[in-house]
């Protein structure tokens, strides 16, 4: 199994978060690069999360994505495997909402994928769970 890594960011990475699952063992959660947290996968994820990473991966791979950058309120997410050289999804999101129009398996991987992330950021800080865009700061102090 590959890895493969969900990462959702502002339209300048402002803000950038990421989940990435290795080999179906292993949980790696960053932010701006940097990681914050590592686990083992636990047997209920990986009986979620094996079955859509499977038939993801039996899906052929772009040539190419377009760019779908967030709005200036929104924020892009992207899907990609380890050894390819592009995403395999990039979309436009808007904060609180689930990514969508990737088709399937890739809109109900998203989501697992996004639902893991925001969980293991709450959990280490809450105010954080969620990413915070530019616009957004000023409301948030």
């Amino acid at each position: 199994m590959k890895t493969v890594t969900y990462e959702r960011s502002g339209r300048t990475n402002t803000g950038a978060q990421a989940v990435r699952v290795e080999g179906m063992k292993h949980l790696r959660v960053l932010e701006q690069g940097e990681t914050v947290l590592e686990r083992d996968l636990t047997e209920d994820e990986v009986t979620r999360l094996r079955p859509l990473l499977e038939e993801a991966e039996r899906q052929p791979a772009p040539a190419a994505v377009v760019p779908a950058a967030g709005g200036p309120r929104g924020m892009a997410v992207s899907l990609a495997f380890e050894d390819e050289e592009t995403p395999r999804v990039r979309l436009e999101a808007h904060p609180g909402q689930k990514a969508k129009g990737a088709g399937a398996p890739y809109d109900e991987l998203l989501s697992e994928l996004d639902g893991l992330l925001t969980s293991e950021l709450h959990e280490r800080a809450p105010r954080h769970a969620h990413a915070v865009l530019p616009h957004e700061l000023r409301n948030e102090e």
